[in-house]
């Protein structure tokens, strides 16, 4: 049942949502994000509503961000989002009635919502945090016969600082000039796409992500310190992998990507954990334990905040968390092997034989 969103909804929402953004971010984006998800709140409202409450032809947008979340010197804006879904809107035929997220947080998402006046839809492009547009592009990067629209704005005339690019065709190649419009803007842009129909999503996206995501920092926000390691663990129904120091993080930004490793030693062992900008495969005493789109995360073993892998920094303690796709909303694009060659040679490492 449709219902409006909360200021309670915005802090389960933060908690659960960088959680599940799996290292991309975490205490350095707590104020950005909460403060987007109170103004969406203040400036008209947000509407939550299931799938399954639209017409399977009913129009829905997706608002995002391209680029790399941690190291990139970047510069956006809230309205950039608000511009680049209202730029895509123009150029469609039959107009949305709503907007999912890329991935959660996704509180950008939510102030699309209630600046244009549409329902924020139970769904995502995919449930957990992705590196590329083509991961979580629903599958459509097989599908080279379908086009589809994608908008990035930055900047304002007034402020002699409008950078905008609105590009067609299929998701691959639309996709690496959206990755190349973030490069310009420092490394991170907003950006919307479309248009997909309730029916698409609901065989393809992440059915139910934004209630995954409330539910979980709920159960997050119930606990503190090790305590909420251990709500975590539980409602992911995944495990501790390790709890100790990270002993190096060699990620860097270059590329419109943060890649490299970090690594953490506890008292049961070591992790090594690729990284393309989150979390994408960790392995324990040499053995591959999850790979993307599986769970991967990390949380202050003290405080239970949740640690993105920028402020992970050697010496200090994480916590780091595990769980099996399964156990939470996935899109199609997540799975899709069309779009694992170019991650998998970046990180230098096999992913698709252990889909």
């Amino acid at each position: 049942m449709a219902r409006m969103l909360t200021v309670d909804d915005v802090e389960a929402g933060l908690v659960g949502g960088l959680l599940l953004s799996a290292g991309g971010s975490g205490r350095n984006a707590v104020d950005k994000n909460r403060g987007l998800g109170r103004m969406a709140l203040d400036n008209g409202g947000v509407r939550l509503v299931a799938l399954d409450e639209l017409a399977p032809d009913a129009t829905i947008i997706t608002a995002t961000a391209v680029g790399a979340p941690g190291f990139a010197n970047w510069q956006i804006k809230p309205r950039d989002s608000i511009n680049a879904a209202r730029r895509l809107i123009e150029k469609l035929d039959k107009p949305p009635v709503g907007v999912i997220c890329g991935h959660v947080p996704g509180f950008n998402a939510w102030l699309v919502a209630a600046a244009l006046g549409l329902d924020y839809i139970d769904a995502a492009s995919n449930g957990r945090g992705h590196p590329t547009v083509k991961m979580g592009g629903m599958g459509l990067a097989s599908r080279l016969d379908l086009s589809i629209t994608q908008v990035a704005s930055s900047g304002s005339k007034a402020e002699n600082s409008e950078f905008a690019i609105e590009v067609e065709g299929d998701i691959v190649r639309t996709s690496n000039v959206m990755r190349q419009a973030a490069v310009i803007n420092g490394g991170l842009i907003y950006a919307a796409r479309g248009p997909l129909t309730a029916g698409f999503i609901g065989e393809n996206g992440a059915p139910g992500a934004i209630t995954f995501q409330l539910d979980l920092g709920r159960a997050m926000l119930a606990a503190s310190g090790a305590d909420r390691v251990r709500a975590t663990v539980e409602f992911l129904g995944g495990e501790l992998l390790v709890d100790g120091e990270v002993t190096a993080n060699s990620v860097t930004y270059g590329g419109g990507f943060d890649l490299g490793q970090m690594t953490v030693r506890g008292k049961n062992g070591e992790a090594v954990l690729g990284v393309y900008n989150e979390f994408m495969t960790a392995d324990f005493a040499g053995k591959r334990v999850a790979t993307f789109p599986d769970m991967i995360g990390t949380l202050d073993p003290l405080t239970g905040e949740v640690v993105s892998i920028s402020e992970s920094k050697p010496g200090s303690r994480v916590a780091v968390i595990i769980a099996h796709r399964s156990k939470f909303p996935v899109g199609k694009g997540a799975l899709d092997p069309a779009v694992f060659p170019e991650v998998e040679k970046a990180m230098g490492v096999d992913m698709r034989s252990y889909l």
